[in-house]
């Protein structure tokens, strides 16, 4: 056994009077209690100790360099893991030690969850999409009931841990406007109750406040993005659906974080205050928002961005803790990873060590010193 002390210690829901925490093996044995005499233990001084930080939105086989269709088209499955390898190994190395990969091609994230050498990866493989809809070229279209209960059950049979649906439009394809869904009611409802019945979540990428609208009343996991888009964005959405979606268990999984001082274009630039002030209603009103970065799709997002979230989820009204949390265990729990997120006697030691105290300046979560994944130190080799 072995320890490690700081001058702060958050354990995925507050922080902790005694800063310290005990490791044996992969697992943390305790926090925040005496340690005995006999355990070596490292004073890291003014530093905090944090559980690894759950990213609930990656895509790792993007780079960020071209519009989406642009980085896939032309890259082999061989070609398109070790881009996937290299992105999950540079989140880990950023304090990110679990994620949920919500849109590969050819389902070559499944391969890479048995990587030590990796954070905890939670796959979806390819996107279920209308034709010619949203992120198409990944390879997931399906139309019609037979089609996309066909993709579910080929999701089920490969193992993913999740099913993505593209509820609605996207910014990144140009076939369907953000804020128009791509599916009725009736598709959506049958592949959130295929997914169901074998156990699998589903998440569904929503932008339109009709898509977001359908996808609580079918009863999805989680809503990715949720913006609440129409074809203008003079107005907040409206209060009744705010209310609906603050009373459900869906999971709002936010699109924050960026690495440096975004350059919104239109539609965005009108619409990020409209987002921030509607999450953090829902918030404030007892739903839960958690952050999914959609690290990947361009340059303002790397696979390491997600510290960079924190400042955003102060500005919506929330606490330092319920930010972290937001980060850690309520991420965690919204993949379905209830043992990760948190620093908890008996669970996986993903530990992360930053420089400074989050709690009097945010950027401090993005000075990553140090990494723990199950136990073991991550090294930049």
């Amino acid at each position: 056994m072995w320890g490690l002390r700081a001058a702060r210690l958050f354990d995925g829901f507050d922080f902790v009077d005694d800063p310290v925490v005990v490791i044996d093996g992969t697992d943390v044995v305790s926090v925040g209690h005496h340690v005995p005499d006999d355990i070596e233990v490292t004073d890291l001084g003014d530093r905090t100790l944090l559980p690894g930080l759950v990213d609930c939105h990656q895509h790792l086989v993007f780079d960020g360099r071209g519009t989406l269709e642009e980085q896939v088209v032309g890259r082999s499955d061989d070609e398109l893991t070790e881009r996937a390898r290299s992105n999950a190994r540079r989140a880990l190395l950023g304090g990110v030690t679990t994620l949920r990969d919500l849109g590969d091609r050819g389902f070559v994230t499944l391969g890479l969850r048995n990587d030590p050498d990796l954070p905890t990866i939670c796959a979806a493989g390819p996107p279920i999409t209308p034709p010619g809809g949203h992120c198409w070229y990944l390879g997931g279209e399906a139309e019609g009931t037979d089609q996309l209960r066909t993709a579910v059950a080929e999701r089920i049979e490969r193992g993913c841990d999740v099913v993505k649906i593209m509820v609605t439009g996207g910014a990144m394809t140009p076939s369907f406007p953000l804020w128009m869904s791509q599916f009725s009611e009736a598709d959506v409802r049958l592949v959130i109750e295929t997914a169901h019945e074998a156990g699998l979540p589903v998440a569904a990428h929503c932008h339109g406040v009709d898509g977001i609208a359908m996808a609580v009343d079918c009863g999805v996991d989680t809503i990715e993005h949720c913006t609440f888009f129409t074809d203008a964005m003079e107005s907040a959405p409206p209060m009744e659906l705010l209310d609906r979606l603050a009373a459900s268990d869906v999971a709002l999984s936010a699109t924050w974080g960026n690495n440096r001082e975004p350059r919104y274009p239109a539609p965005w630039a009108q619409a990020a205050p409209v987002i921030q002030d509607a999450l953090g209603r829902v918030h404030a009103n007892g739903g839960t928002v958690v952050v999914g970065t959609d690290a990947g799709i361009h340059g303002l997002k790397p696979h390491d961005v997600l510290p960079y979230a924190l400042p955003t989820l102060l500005d919506a009204g929330m606490t330092i803790e319920q930010a972290l949390r937001a980060i850690t265990s309520s991420a965690a729990d919204a993949c379905r990873r209830p043992e990760r997120g948190r620093l908890v006697s008996g669970l996986p030691a993903d530990i992360v060590a930053v420089d400074g105290d989050p709690m009097v300046e945010a950027d401090a979560l993005t000075r990553i010193q140090s990494v723990w994944k199950d136990g073991s130190p991550v090294n930049d080799e």
